[in-house]
């Protein structure tokens, strides 16, 4: 049976950061575009500016508003692919499954190429067990040539494939995007948490020494750390992280389990 694994990413909008190690975001580019005959250039303008407005919204985490901008959006104009796209991200976030599903699949259908959209449909597509189709998904994102940040979709598909035991496959994809980003912080923990499960410690060591060295590391970043520098018998950083976690997760039972010696 495969075992549990705690994974979580998040994909700001216009950048990528991490603030948890479990879901992927990102925002389509807004712009003009062509419009159809029944919507004007008008319309399609509120529509981009409802749905930047929602993005920002959601960066927030005013998913209450984010929603409503995006169907303030899509009441302006039907046809505009982004504010399906985002309403999707909106939904998916408060575990509305059922109208994320649909949103995407508007989105999708406007859009066929989005490589936005191909990586926010796969990486729910992903989380709903649907490996198959999220993969076909988030490659086609990867290799679409306009697609100005290709890493997020590496990302995507570095962590589906974690999330089905793939280690080997998960590894690849992870690769190749820090290759393009080497701050790209999901990547470098899952690597790192890869490299020390197959007991590759040193490589491991490498890996999260920069994921600290650019973000305040999660609970599970700092627990990670601690088995590899005790897998290393380094002292000095076991007990740098040690510190951090009696300093800020005193309570948790992982990291009480690691302060009393349990490797």
């Amino acid at each position: 049976m495969m075992r549990n694994r705690r994974i979580s990413i998040v994909l700001l909008c216009g950048a990528l950061a991490a603030a948890s190690l479990a879901a992927c975001v990102s925002q389509s580019t807004v712009e003009t575009r062509q419009v159809t005959a029944t919507v004007s250039i008008d319309q399609r303008r509120r529509a981009e500016a409802h749905t930047s407005l929602a993005a920002e919204y959601y960066q927030r985490g005013n998913f209450t508003v984010a929603l409503a901008e995006t169907r303030a959006a899509i009441a302006e104009d039907p046809t505009y692919g982004p504010a399906h796209n985002m309403q999707g991200l909106v939904y998916m976030q408060v575990r509305e499954d059922g109208p994320a599903r649909e949103a995407f699949e508007r989105a999708l259908r406007l859009e066929p190429s989005s490589a936005d959209v191909l990586n926010n449909y796969g990486w729910f597509l992903c989380l709903h067990n649907e490996a198959p189709r999220a993969m076909e998904m988030l490659q086609r994102a990867a290799n679409e040539t306009r697609y100005v940040t290709p890493e997020k979709a590496l990302l995507s598909a570095g962590l589906c494939m974690r999330r089905q035991g793939r280690d080997a496959e998960a590894e690849d994809y992870l690769r190749r995007a820090v290759l393009i980003r080497p701050d790209l912080i999901g990547a470098l923990f899952n690597l790192a948490a890869i490299a020390y499960d197959r007991g590759a410690y040193k490589e491991a060591e490498g890996y999260i020494t920069r994921y600290t060295r650019l973000t305040n590391p999660t609970l599970d970043g700092l627990v990670l750390g601690v088995k590899i520098a005790r897998a290393n018998n380094d002292r000095l950083s076991e007990e740098s992280f040690l510190q951090q976690l009696r300093r800020l997760y005193p309570e948790d039972p992982q990291a009480r389990a690691l302060l009393g010696g349990t490797k």
